[in-house]
């Protein structure tokens, strides 16, 4: 099974259906409103690429002509907040939730989970993400760069000194947890630890020990997670575990 599937019950060629319809239904510029934009943004959410952008809630969804190879311009979705832009082409929305069954089945199910942990954990502490992106005033100097970041401009919050990766991994050593031990609970796209006094001390532990700078979109690109991997033992494993005993979501 694929993600797309699991989440929205669709095969590929149904799901790659109904983004087709929501781009040919709107005309170019048109900002989508209501069952379309939060299909979108839901089907963003589930991503890498574009995650980060579709769980801000000031986030808007339009259709745009965008510029393409060879001078042509396709109509495509574009999630967009301020001076900030991303084209979301159809053919890699369908790829990201449909991938080919290589690297769909590439990941272990330690691996999957700790991804889906990680997701969360991301999510549980967006807010402090957006009370430093408002507390800051512009223009300011980028601390990746060194350029002159202006309003308007592509920017990111980026953790500074200890990246995000390192201090998740940090909280769930520091409680003697492997990330196999957490379960979680909640839809695809809103997911949270079942142990509520976890989930708090997460979000606890994330404002006291994590430090931001509003850094170049691009520069914040470029640089990734600075080398660091979590250690593999951290994943833990439910090798030994009966997996009618497994209860990882709910």
């Amino acid at each position: 099974m694929t993600l797309g599937k699991d989440t929205f019950d669709l095969n590929k060629g149904e799901f790659a259906d109904k983004v087709a319809r929501i781009i040919q239904n709107f005309r170019s510029n048109s900002k989508l409103i209501g069952e379309p934009k939060e299909f979108v943004l839901r089907c963003c959410r589930l991503t890498e690429k574009w995650g980060k952008l579709a769980t801000d809630p000031e986030v808007e969804v339009y259709l745009r002509n965008i510029d393409i190879a060879g001078g042509r311009k396709i109509k495509m979705i574009s999630l967009e907040r301020g001076g900030t832009k991303q084209p979301v082409p159809k053919a890699k929305l369908v790829d990201a939730l449909y991938p080919t069954k290589r690297i769909a089945t590439a990941a272990t199910p330690e691996e999957k989970h700790y991804n889906t942990v990680k997701v969360a954990m991301r999510n549980a502490i967006h807010y402090q993400l957006k009370a430093f992106r408002d507390s800051i005033a512009l223009p300011t100097i980028c601390a990746l760069t060194g350029k002159k970041i202006r309003p308007g401009m592509k920017t990111d919050v980026d953790h500074t000194s200890i990246t995000f990766s390192e201090l998740a991994d940090r909280f769930v050593a520091s409680h003697g947890l492997k990330y196999s031990d957490i379960t979680l609970k909640g839809p695809p796209t809103g997911k949270v630890f079942k142990d509520e006094v976890l989930w708090q001390q997460w979000v606890a532990y994330h404002l006291e020990h994590a430090r931001f700078a509003l850094v170049c979109a691009s520069g914040n690109r470029s640089k990734g997670a600075g080398g660091y991997i979590t250690p593999e033992d951290l994943y833990g494993s439910f090798a030994k575990e009966d997996p009618e005993d497994l209860a990882l979501d709910f």
